[in-house]
């Protein structure tokens, strides 16, 4: 695991200083090490710099930015090759010889022996940027799920690269514009889509894509990385039983492939289905305890420690629990636009931060269980959603269901205006939504609309699965997990994002993942097999803080401060008297869904704050 960053400048702007402080602001990300290369010639100047967060082969001489032995190859890279065993094994074989014992070492080797064909054989979590001196090319890629962050700026002349935003904020040429159209879908859905960030012309490098650039010219071009079958032809006709079987062995070969590390390792234990499940299987299949922590509130309503502890006594880990008080989570929430470099929607990065400064000095490498509800079916909102769209479609509804119909949309304005929505997957976003169309309308001063790309028709719950495997989960989930942990240098493995787990569920009928009512039916029967179903058949929470009752406690100065007439003047971006009274609707009513709209004023005008004040600096 790595900070990494670097650049192709045709145009002689960027010096030396400029890459030092990019790799600078990255050094949150390792305590390892940290090393440039510069490369001077007479049209171009390449840089590649790498801040190390060493977890396989502790030696010096796996450093990076990393050269081949025959010095036609550099590169610098942040993730893990999981089976890099077996490709070095392999390559082994055609009589190749290591200088070290890395996953970094196996992918330059890898390239050098098959090409791009070599990124097809990777089963790992990546980002990197590699040199290849013969043929005068910098390849930059992204593994297919997005699970390592990458972000860029292409110019006419130049083009940078770096894990956070904050790295090429360093470069003097990269001017801090925001974004407009990001502003809106980051209210609308409470983080950040597709390819946008909240900095004008700074992307997110897109996923399972390799980038293709020609030193001597700067020219580009993309191709596909690596190929995820999502949508086969067939459908699977396996029994229960061997469903249930094939899925625990590819779960059990991915849990058991994240654990491989030469540092100490750990489980992020919930006390959900998706935790718990990854924590007996792993305990299952190692000789000693192993560890598992959870983060507490003292907030009944919200504390899953109580429930993560019956678990893990069950299943015998070394288990550890730290509770968080409101005066900590506002510490942290100060300090949330350093870390994320955008306004984050997803309170409970706070927990996760939490867990993060508590962890730094015992662990390097923490398990974790995104991905559970995406691939499974898990969220209430997905039979919510296929619910309702069935109600509103029906050609001869029962005079019961009209009554329903005629209700909601005459109570509940978000159910009315989901109802009113066409297709089940506009259903889902809508419901999902953090603020309406109509409420940002009302919110922004400007008219930039978010260019909306066709909506693929939904037929099912698959078809929302695979929404939100490309877009919920790589842009908000595995974000929220990489930066809370990385800053304090610790490496977040989601051990059941197995591409091979993800290509055999797609090949499954849509009645396995909600089976006579049931949400995340195959997973539950594979986390009972080692867990009583009493421990974890609760409702699921996911570490959400008592983000309510803190923003009227510790949290309330800093609304005070931050969602104030005189800030709100200041960007010139928001209705004034619509802001302020977002804030005054939840001091009437606190409810989640005004407290979940008064924390996302909050967390864009701490951001701008800090990132887009005249008076403050990169």
């Amino acid at each position: 695991m790595s900070g990494i960053t670097g650049f192709l400048d045709h145009t002689h702007s960027i010096n030396d200083n400029d890459l030092k402080l990019a790799s600078e602001s990255l050094l949150h990300r390792g305590t390892d090490g940290s090393k440039s290369v510069v490369e001077k010639k007479d049209h171009y100047t390449l840089a590649l710099s790498n801040v190390r967060l060493a977890t396989i082969d502790l030696s010096e001489k796996a450093n990076q930015p990393f050269n081949s032995i025959c010095n036609n190859y550099c590169i610098t890279f942040n993730g893990t090759i999981y089976n890099y065993l077996e490709l070095r094994e392999s390559l082994i074989k055609y009589g190749i010889i290591f200088s070290t014992l890395s996953d970094t070492e196996v992918i330059i080797e890898s390239y050098k022996k098959w090409g791009n064909k070599a990124f097809q054989m990777f089963d790992g979590s990546f980002a990197f940027a590699l040199l290849d001196r013969k043929l005068n090319q910098l390849l930059v890629a992204r593994d297919e799920l997005g699970s390592k962050p990458l972000y860029f700026y292409k110019s006419k002349g130049f083009y940078a690269f770096g894990s956070e935003i904050k790295a090429l904020l360093c470069y003097s040429n990269i001017k801090k514009e925001i974004n407009k159209v990001a502003v809106r879908n980051f209210f609308r859905f409470g983080y950040f889509t597709d390819d946008e960030t909240i900095f004008q012309n700074i992307y997110k490098f897109k996923k399972g894509v390799l980038t293709t650039i020609d030193l001597h010219s700067g020219n580009s071009y993309d191709s596909p990385l690596t190929w995820l079958n999502t949508s086969p032809k067939v459908t699977n006709t396996d029994s229960e039983d061997q469903i249930l079987k094939k899925i625990e062995d590819l779960l059990t070969e991915s849990i058991l492939k994240r654990n491989v590390a030469d540092v100490p390792t750990a489980v992020l234990l919930s006390g959900g289905y998706d935790s718990s499940m990854v924590a007996a299987i792993l305990q299952k299949n190692q000789t000693k305890r192993i560890k598992t922590f959870t983060v507490g509130f003292n907030d009944e309503k919200f504390n899953e420690a109580t429930q993560a502890k019956k678990v893990a006594e069950h299943l015998k880990t070394n288990h550890q629990d730290f509770y968080i008080d409101q005066d900590q989570a506002a510490d942290i929430l100060k300090d949330l636009p350093n870390v994320f470099d955008e306004p984050v929607g997803d309170s409970s990065a706070i927990a996760l931060s939490f867990l993060g400064k508590n962890l730094n000095k015992d662990i390097k490498i923490l398990l974790g269980a995104e991905g559970g509800d995406e691939l499974f079916g898990g969220h209430r909102t997905y039979a919510r959603a296929i619910n309702l769209e069935e109600l509103s479609s029906k050609k001869s509804p029962t005079l019961w269901e009209k009554l329903k119909l005629y209700y909601w949309k005459t109570t509940d304005k978000k159910v009315r205006t989901v109802l009113e929505t066409d297709g089940l997957l506009n259903k889902y976003i809508e419901i999902n939504a953090c603020f309406s169309n109509e409420e940002i309308d009302n919110l922004l001063r400007f008219e930039d609309k978010a260019i909306s790309a066709r909506k693929p028709k939904a037929n099912g719950i698959k078809d929302l699965l695979l929404h939100d495997l490309h877009n919920y989960l790589p842009d908000n989930l595995l974000v929220k997990s990489d930066k809370s942990f990385m800053n304090f240098a610790i490496e977040s493995r989601d051990t059941i994002l197995s591409t091979d787990l993800i290509t055999y569920l797609a090949t499954l009928d849509a009645k396995w993942f909600i089976k006579d009512g049931e949400q995340k039916y195959l997973l539950k029967q594979i986390t009972h097999k080692y867990v009583p179903a009493e421990f974890i058949k609760k409702p699921k929470k996911g570490f959400v803080i008592p983000l309510a009752s803190w923003l009227k406690t510790s949290f309330k100065p800093l609304v005070t401060k931050y969602v104030s007439e005189e800030k709100l003047r200041e960007h010139q971006l928001f209705n004034v008297e619509a802001a302020l009274d977002i804030k005054k609707k939840f001091y009437q009513n606190s409810n989640p869904t005004n407290a979940q709209k008064l924390w996302m004023m909050l967390q864009f005008q701490m951001w701008y704050e800090r990132w887009m004040a005249k008076d403050k600096s990169t």
